[in-house]
């Protein structure tokens, strides 16, 4: 058994914070030890052995050389957690992905600096805006979005390819869309949309376990923090202000996304019923649930339905999720659902760089996480 000489104790102190991690859970993400490892390696009592250090690094997502480096290793930017009952004592997968996207922020502004690429000027322009309907029109009059066009996508995939509509909006101005994949192992409990800013690559992440109406409105809603420029995890689709659990950012910006997707102005009727919701969902691509809550709240749901159209429409949306993440046999194919993860944009710059020279085939393919040769 071969222990290292000496270790850096601030930056294996610092890496395991960057993950949210306590020195126990980590000590169990690697070991099987009833000691706590990391704690005893952190204070200086003892040393690791080299396949420790190996799996820490990987627990870390970093770099082993990072543990030997006089170099202090850099805190990881804090983002606001305005999660609903998710499951914080296991949020590894969330903090794993967090990481991920900073590093990728720190490789893209690099990168676009060097190509002269100016600031993303849509980040924060709506910061000041304190009215979820004027900040809706603004999303859509930046993004160029033609909600009649939206509305209009119909047929097999509607959904899938309303939302690529979307995210190519957004992609044109410059915005990183990714989506989780697999091996993020994150639960939609846990997480539906994930929004970090930057000056130059701003990144919006999606839940792929999702529903892909549910998707829809996630998007909306990180779109509103980006242009409030408010980072955040966040898992609630609730938009109603009476609900005190939620914070009132994330209550705004789901107000955002509800004045975005459904306008208040296109439901002339007094009274909505199951049927209604069921051609509304189908028209709007959002889920019969959001649905369900907007004509709650503008008062069109008959009051003696109220309680048992909620209960039948909470149902139906669960076991529609239960569906969609039931175990295939077949997970697909890793390089597409990699690209897919990626998001387009990213793709493309890190394709441009390949080509261009300025990576080479281990950089680009580490970027990518599947080999350059497919791009």
């Amino acid at each position: 058994m071969s222990f290292v000489k000496s270790i850096n104790v601030e930056n294996l102190r610092i890496a395991r914070k960057n993950m949210g991690l306590g020195t126990l859970s980590a000590t169990k993400g690697i070991s099987k030890s009833s000691k706590n490892l990391v704690a005893e390696w952190e204070s200086g009592d003892s040393l690791p052995t080299w396949i420790q250090v190996n799996k820490l690094a990987k627990l870390y997502n970093i770099s082993e050389l990072l543990f030997f480096s006089k170099n202090v290793l850099k805190k990881s930017k804090i983002i606001p957690d305005y999660r609903v009952g998710s499951k914080r004592e296991d949020d590894y997968g969330v903090k794993k992905l967090i990481n991920l996207v900073l590093s990728r922020q720190k490789w893209l502004e690099k990168d676009l600096k060097s190509e002269g690429v100016p600031r993303n000027n849509l980040q924060g322009s709506g910061k000041n805006i304190q009215n979820p309907r004027k900040l809706a029109d603004l999303i859509l009059r930046k993004l160029e979005v033609n909600l009649e066009e939206f509305k209009n996508i119909s047929g097999y995939g509607a959904r899938r390819n309303a939302l690529k509509y979307l995210i190519k909006k957004a992609e044109n101005k410059g915005i990183f869309v990714g989506k989780t994949i697999s091996y993020h192992n994150i639960d939609v409990d846990d997480m539906r949309g994930l929004f970090i800013s930057n000056d130059y690559c701003p990144y919006i992440v999606l839940n792929r376990k999702d529903a892909l109406s549910a998707q829809i409105f996630s998007f909306i809603h990180e779109l509103a923090h980006l242009f409030r420029k408010s980072d955040a995890i966040s898992n609630s689709l609730d938009f109603r202000a009476t609900n005190r659990n939620i914070d009132s950012e994330e209550v705004f910006c789901n107000r955002v996304a509800a004045e975005f997707l459904l306008p208040q102005e296109e439901f002339s009727k007094e009274i909505y019923n199951n049927l209604d919701i069921n051609e509304i969902s189908e028209r709007y691509k959002v889920s019969k649930i959001f649905i369900f809550y907007r004509l709650k709240d503008l008062n069109k749901i008959a009051f003696d339905q109220v309680e048992e159209l909620e209960q039948k429409i909470r149902k139906e949306t669960e076991d529609n999720i239960l569906l969609k993440n039931k175990p295939k046999t077949k997970g697909g194919n890793y390089t597409t659902n990699m690209k897919d993860s990626n998001g387009n944009l990213f793709n493309r710059i890190i394709s441009k760089s390949y080509y261009d020279n300025k990576i080479n085939y281990t950089e680009a393919s580490k970027l990518l996480k599947f080999s350059a040769e497919n791009l």
